[in-house]
C-alpha cells in the first residue's frame, strides 16, 4: 500500500517533489498542465531530465498523471471529440516521457448512455492505438453521476471494460467521494463489499490500481462532486478505516484529493489521519 496526494506542479513539473516530501508521500498525482485550458504546456528536455533525476532520489514509488478537466471521451459532438483526443494524446505523451505509471481520465458525458459508453470505448481504444508501446496505462476513473456523466456505476465501467483493447493498456481508479454521491453508501461495510465484489466479478480487482481517498461535502446520492477533508464530510472516519484496512485493497495506491486551500498543515493532517487508521 502506497499513500500520497495530488500535488502542485506550479512553476514546473519538478516542483511536485517538494510538496511530496513535505506531505511524506509514497505516491503522487498531478496535472501536467493547467486543467482549465485546452492548450498543453510541453515541458522542455531539461525539465524532463530534472524531473527524472528528482524522481530517482525521491523515494516516490508511483506517479499518476490526471487529465485536464476539459476532455470528454464520451461526447457525441465530433468537434469536441477531436480536440479531446488531441488533448489526451498530448497529456499521456508527457506522462510517458516522465516515467508516470498511468494517465487518469474520466469517461465524460453523453445524453445517451449507450452511445456514450460506445464512444468512450472508441476514444480509449484510439488513444491506446496512438500510444502503442507506451508503458503508461490509461486509467479510467468512476464518476459522480451528475447530469449525463458516464461511468458512475460498476456496471457502466464494466461495459466500457468489455470493449477495451488491448486490455493490458488499461486500469481503473475508484474515487470514494464519487462512489458515495452516486448513491453507494460505502459507510456500510456490506455496501463496500458489494462494490468490490461486483468490480472483481465484472472487471477484476487486479485492474483496480488506484483509490482516490476523499470525503464528501454533500450527502449520499447528491451527485455533487465536491471533495472534503478526511473525516469532515458525510462519509466519515469509520468508512475510511474500513477502506484502508480492506484485505482486497492492500496492494492499491491511495491518493488524497482533498480541497487545496494553501493550508499545508491541513494536508499533512489528512495524510496523518489516513495512516493512523491503518492497522
Amino acid at each position: 500500500m502506497n499513500i500520497g496526494y495530488h500535488v502542485s506542479t506550479a512553476g514546473g513539473l519538478p516542483k511536485a517533489f517538494a510538496e511530496a516530501k513535505l506531505l511524506t508521500c509514497e505516491v503522487i498525482q498531478f496535472f501536467v498542465s493547467s486543467p482549465q485550458i485546452w492548450e498543453t504546456r510541453v515541458p522542455s528536455e531539461r525539465e524532463i531530465k530534472e524531473f527524472k533525476e528528482l524522481y530517482k532520489k525521491s523515494g516516490i514509488k508511483d506517479i499518476l498523471v490526471h487529465s485536464a478537466y476539459l476532455p470528454n471521451p464520451s461526447t457525441p459532438r465530433q468537434t469536441l471529440w477531436a480536440v479531446t483526443m488531441k488533448k489526451m494524446k498530448e497529456e499521456i505523451k508527457i506522462a510517458e516521457s516522465i516515467g508516470a505509471s498511468g494517465y487518469n481520465v474520466h469517461p465524460g458525458s453523453n445524453p445517451d448512455t449507450k452511445n456514450g459508453i460506445a464512444t468512450a470505448i472508441k476514444s480509449f481504444n484510439r488513444l491506446a492505438e496512438l500510444t502503442n508501446g507506451y508503458q503508461a496505462k490509461i486509467i479510467i476513473e468512476n464518476d459522480a453521476g451528475a447530469g449525463n456523466r458516464i461511468g458512475d456505476t460498476v456496471e457502466e465501467l464494466a461495459a466500457i471494460w468489455r470493449g477495451l483493447q488491448p486490455k493490458e493498456r488499461f486500469g481503473f481508479t475508484l474515487d470514494t467521494c464519487h462512489l458515495f454521491v452516486s448513491g453507494l453508501d460505502i459507510r456500510k461495510q456490506e455496501i463496500l463489499k458489494k462494490v468490490l465484489d461486483d468490480f472483481d466479478r465484472q472487471i477484476g480487482l487486479e485492474h483496480l490500481l488506484y483509490i482516490h481517498l476523499n470525503d464528501s461535502r454533500y450527502d449520499l446520492g447528491s451527485h455533487r462532486d465536491i471533495h472534503e477533508h478526511i473525516g469532515e464530510g458525510f462519509i466519515g472516519l469509520g468508512a475510511f478505516e474500513y477502506i484502508v484496512n480492506h484485505p482486497k485493497l492492500k496492494d492499491k495506491n491511495f491518493i488524497l484529493e482533498t480541497p487545496h486551500a494553501g493550508d499545508t498543515e491541513k494536508e499533512i493532517k489528512n495524510i496523518q489521519i489516513i495512516r493512523s487508521l491503518i492497522k
